[in-house]
């Protein structure tokens, strides 16, 4: 930075008198155009290469084309090698943050008219061609003129060499609490984005608090607090208005701020939700923290001016994307938040269906040395050698340079003939069981296969005739229960054995019962019971040893989840994941377990997902999903965000297991 000195002449033109602030991406200066004989803020940033140049002066001739009564006006740029400057209007005064340090929360009929004012000048951007948003919005953003009229401020440019770069050598300005969660890392952003950042604004400027940081809202769920709880006087609409513009979905916002805008005036307004992703008071315990997994380089960088983001988008659906940042007149502390992964946390743009980032495989991006789950691996059938036979193989799985799950030295651990299905991992992660077919002839079906996770020759452990299938170790290791149809009418039935194969014994009765899995604590052994072509949750206390089969009590159906199967508990006890059916439609549930599904979501929404796994630290489940024509394997969050496709675009995978 060329840190200009006072009195410094400056393209001729412009005398520099101080320093008005100093942060990440140049500096801002107050000086006096000595043409017009007036006071003006002049923003330096640091040029990057003739590229950088030719966007610059594009992107400030668009900033200076805006007139509008609540922008300030850029009045002049120029290029003074290696350095871009921007000049715009000097406004003196107090910024709304200093207004709420000085006399704490403002009254509705003060501030909303502000933000009247401000919605005006953002829809008047948005409709620029190409549009304009501004990321970053904020009380310390927002100046007071003499006459109470309010100004959004930090017109400014920090571009990087190309439209593909983020700004400020990655860099993104994120100030906690005002900045939407799809911002985060560089995300896609918008003028929803605008929306979600004016109205925390509002929310602060009433409340006297700032919304809790979207990141956490978004990982750690992280309640967002009505603001009519927190100031009884709030009408109830203004209170609902804010919970819509707020919301982390970006496509759940209203569709436009001028729509916000007109929910805040209407006394009749309530945000009528679709219950499936419905605010709650509490999130669910499942939504685990996650904050680690955005790989911060750098947390806050303080800096004295206050540098906002523009996005210049192209007449057309998703451009190629151009950054552009408002600058301050007033010294401030700006959050930067720089993310190695680039985490994106929502679709690339607002879309009413679940957020789906699926990797196009043949062109996956380098993960990075961070592994979700701890690091250990997941387990899943796949063809990717032959593109034949299903074996099992095992993977880590990493963040993407685009912050995106993707697979990280990949293994195989099963060969030779016959597909290897539904791998179980035993309790100590050092054992894999699955389904396969047998060796002997005589079997005539599948069997329960025992492998150790490092390789090496499996070992039949049932080796009788029908099809095994579904196994699932005892959180003691000493049991392992299956599904088998051994019996002469077909009708699938549970069965449980030790550890070696031993002991085999049947614990079901009549019933068609399957997919057994543990609690934690070994008391109750939950399962699907088949009975007229339902399928429903089925807790078996242990009242008696689980080897005893037991009569069908009615009282320990587990709640109504619809149409049930694969159910997958957290390694807490508190989840069960499963997959609900409709037909042909298939979706991804989590429910509470211990209120016996009394709460529950659907967390994917495309039909053709099933076959959940928790991973051990229950931040994240891996699933089956055919919406890419074939089975294969994708990741998301326990709340359903970042639903990725790991699979390699040729590969028929499933059956994922994670490592306990």
């Amino acid at each position: 930075m060329s840190d200009l000195k006072p009195e410094s002449l400056l393209h001729e033109r412009y005398r520099i008198i101080r320093t008005l602030g100093k942060g990440g991406m140049g500096m801002v200066y107050l000086a006096e155009d000595s043409s017009l004989k007036r006071q003006v803020a002049v923003k330096e940033n640091f040029g990057m290469g003739e590229e950088s140049a030719g966007q610059f002066l594009q992107e400030a001739h668009l900033l200076a084309a805006l007139h509008h009564s609540n922008l300030p006006r850029v009045t002049d740029y120029f290029i003074e090698s290696p350095y871009q400057y921007l000049v715009m209007d000097y406004l003196p005064g107090d910024d709304l943050q200093t207004l709420i340090e000085r006399e704490g929360r403002q009254p509705l009929q003060r501030a909303l008219p502000w933000i009247d004012q401000l919605g005006d000048a953002l829809t008047y951007m948005h409709s620029q061609n190409p549009p304009v948003t501004h990321r970053d919005i904020k009380p310390a953003n927002i100046k007071l003129r003499e006459d109470g009229s309010a100004v959004l401020v930090d017109f400014g440019i920090a571009k990087a060499a190309d439209s593909g770069q983020k700004t400020a050598a990655g860099a993104m300005g994120f100030t906690p609490g005002f900045a939407p969660p799809e911002q985060a890392g560089g995300g896609r952003t918008g003028p929803y984005s605008d929306q979600y950042a004016l109205a925390a604004t509002l929310y602060n400027l009433i409340t006297g608090r700032r919304p809790p940081d979207s990141i956490k809202r978004v990982l750690e769920g992280t309640p967002l607090e009505p603001a009519c709880r927190l100031s009884p006087e709030i009408p109830v609409n203004i209170s609902e208005a804010l919970n819509h513009a707020l919301t982390i979905h970006p496509e759940e916002r209203f569709a436009s701020v001028k729509d916000f805008l007109s929910a805040l005036h209407d006394p009749s307004y309530r945000w009528t939700v679709d219950l499936r992703k419905a605010p709650r008071e509490k999130r669910p315990a499942w939504f685990f923290p996650a904050i680690g997994l955005i790989l911060l380089l750098v947390i806050a960088i303080l800096g004295v001016s206050a540098v906002a983001y523009f996005k210049l988008a192209s007449p057309t659906a998703q451009p190629s994307i151009t950054s552009m940042a408002f600058l301050s007149n007033t010294p401030s502390v700006t959050h930067t938040m720089e993310l190695k992964a680039g985490l994106t946390l929502t679709t690339e743009a607002p879309a009413p269906t679940a957020v789906v980032a699926t990797v196009e495989p043949t062109a996956q991006p380098s993960p990075t040395q961070s592994l979700l789950a701890g690091g250990k691996w997941l387990a899943f059938s796949s063809n990717r050698e032959d593109g034949k036979t299903l074996q099992i193989w095992l993977a880590q799985i990493g963040l993407s340079t685009d912050g995106k799950p993707a697979v990280v030295n990949a293994r195989q651990l099963t060969y030779g003939d016959g597909d290897k299905i539904q791998a179980a991992w035993s309790p100590d992660g050092k054992y894999i069981l699955f389904s396969a077919k047998a060796k002997e002839s005589g079997s005539n079906g599948l069997d329960i296969w025992k492998i150790s996770a490092g390789g090496g020759e499996p070992i039949d452990l049932t080796n009788k005739k029908g099809d095994d299938m579904f196994p699932c170790w005892s959180p003691d290791g000493k049991l392992i229960n299956f599904t088998s149809d051994s019996r002469e009418d077909g009708i699938l039935q549970l069965y449980i054995m030790d550890a070696d194969g031993g002991n085999q014994a049947r614990i079901s009765r009549d019933y068609d019962e399957s997919q057994g899995i543990w609690t934690p604590d070994m008391q109750t052994l939950l399962y699907v019971i088949t009975a007229s072509d339902n399928h429903y949750f089925f807790q078996r206390q242990q009242k008696f040893e689980f080897k005893t089969p037991q009569p069908y009590d009615p009282n320990e159906i587990f709640g109504r989840l619809g149409q049930v199967s694969d159910p997958a508990l957290s390694a807490d006890g508190l989840k069960l994941a499963y997959t609900r059916s409709k037909g042909r439609d298939r979706k991804i549930g989590v429910a509470e377990f211990q209120s016996r599904g009394a709460s529950f979501s659907l967390i994917t929404k495309t039909g053709l997902d099933y076959d959940p796994a928790w991973s051990a630290d229950g931040k994240w489940i891996a699933f089956t999903s055919e919406r890419d024509s074939k089975q294969q394997v994708y990741v998301m969050t326990s709340a359903g965000l970042i639903q990725t496709n790991i699979s390699p675009q040729s590969a028929a995978e499933e059956y994922p297991a994670w490592q306990p």
